[in-house]
């Protein structure tokens, strides 16, 4: 049978449960908890792809209501008991005997202390609230890492690309800084792949994406573009800045060849470049730099060439 509490209530009792039992109140331990609480029938099944962000927001939404409700009734209750105490202190001024402002004195200690009842309890339900959503908060953090990064190598994936070449974009033509980017591609990778096999190929992505961040500035980003594609944001360089990182990266993965099964796996890239041009935004930046590339694959490999103007 569904409870005829309000929700807010039933939130502060899912809250306190979950903290109770000592488990992180995630998404799904919260609906879970939540229906067993309320009695009430859980919806039916929605889509993988939307059911997270609708347990999420019902989390958020019940969460702030039993903040509101819980500082609502401290609130109330506080003023009711400071009333009762008001008019026991007008009370005790105009006794006469000694018994009565005995009596007095004792119903306003009752009175501070059910205050203190009420701010303690209170506080405690505030409390696990404010676990609840300092956890989902840890929680959604984590997710919009994971949404923008390529859970291969660790590398920005294309969806944080596109904010990152926009926000660098737009912050090149205000402040008149250069920028410029670099798409990289692995020579011969599918013949990698062949020989050693798939896991090797995915070792030496990794492996490639580790040793360009060790070469790379913290204002520079490294993006996964797609297979064996990686595109390189720099921030505040030429193309002089661009082949000067290029060169350094091809130094150390020369000297840093991928150990895979006993075997030292050497590579080289290939590498197109593009330097901002007035008027032009991140899309068509890329653009140039890809195609730059072809130009260096097409030059026999292991070469980089800068984009057409």
């Amino acid at each position: 049978m569904a409870s005829s509490k309000p929700v807010s209530e039933l939130a502060r009792a899912t809250l306190l449960h979950l903290t109770e039992l000592g488990l992180t109140p995630t998404p799904e331990n919260y609906s879970m908890h939540y229906y067993k609480i309320s009695g009430e029938t859980p919806p039916e099944k929605l889509s993988q792809a939307d059911n997270p962000c609708l347990e999420i927001m019902l989390l958020v939404r019940t969460s702030l209501d039993s903040i509101t409700h819980t500082t609502a009734n401290c609130a109330s209750e506080i003023g009711k008991q400071n009333q009762e105490i008001r008019h026991s202190i007008d009370d005790l001024s105009a006794a006469q005997e000694k018994q009565e402002m005995l009596k007095i004195l004792a119903n306003i200690v009752e009175k501070a202390n059910a205050i203190f009842g009420t701010v303690e309890s209170s506080r405690n339900e505030l409390l696990a609230t404010k676990l609840s959503l300092d956890s989902l908060n840890a929680e959604l953090q984590e997710t919009r890492l994971q949404l923008n990064e390529d859970p291969l190598t660790g590398a920005q994936n294309r969806r944080a690309m596109d904010k990152i070449l926009a926000r660098e974009v737009a912050l090149s033509i205000r402040t008149g800084a250069r920028l410029s980017v670099t798409m990289i591609d692995i020579d011969h990778f599918k013949k990698i792949n062949d020989d050693y096999g798939h896991d090797a190929g995915d070792k030496l992505l990794l492996h490639l994406t580790m040793v360009a961040k060790s070469v790379l500035r913290e204002s520079d980003v490294l993006v996964r573009y797609g297979g064996e594609e990686f595109l390189l944001i720099l921030p505040d360089s030429d193309t002089k800045g661009a082949e000067f990182v290029l060169n350094r990266l091809k130094q150390v993965i020369q000297k840093s060849p991928l150990i895979y099964n006993d075997k030292s796996i050497k590579i080289t890239f290939s590498a197109g470049i593009a330097q901002l041009k007035p008027n032009e935004n991140g899309h068509a930046l890329t653009l140039r730099a890809d195609a730059a590339l072809y130009a260096a694959k097409d030059a026999g490999r292991n070469c980089f060439k800068l984009a057409a103007e």
